[in-house]
């Protein structure tokens, strides 16, 4: 495993223990299933740290009150985009999610 990897990793572990943590602690949670920092970790395995990285930037700025929830996966493929348009790797859209089965699911409570 590279170095950027090894730092991607290092800090989604951060966060998960972090900064999570204490947004739980006012009421705020993850409103996927999987969690971001879960999210995240996979991206950058599946994809590499730079696409992974955009893509779980992305996740956690759509996991907020009035974004999207439910059930996201990590993308089986990678967008092809252009490299100078690197936030494309990225779903930013808002709303719910389809959950197994092509249900979705129901916002969480704050």
């Amino acid at each position: 495993m590279g170095l950027r990897r090894r730092i991607a990793y290092a800090l989604l572990a951060v966060y998960k223990h972090g900064p999570s943590q204490v947004f739980q602690l006012f009421g705020a949670r993850c409103q996927h299933s999987p969690t971001c920092s879960e999210y995240g970790a996979e991206c950058v395995a599946r994809h590499g740290w730079w696409p992974g990285g955009w893509m779980a930037l992305a996740r956690f700025i759509r996991c907020r009150p009035g974004g999207s929830h439910g059930y996201d996966p990590a993308p089986d493929t990678k967008p092809a985009v252009p490299f100078w348009q690197p936030w494309r790797y990225g779903d930013w859209t808002s709303g719910p999610r389809d959950g197994p089965g092509g249900l979705v699911e129901t916002r969480p409570e704050a």
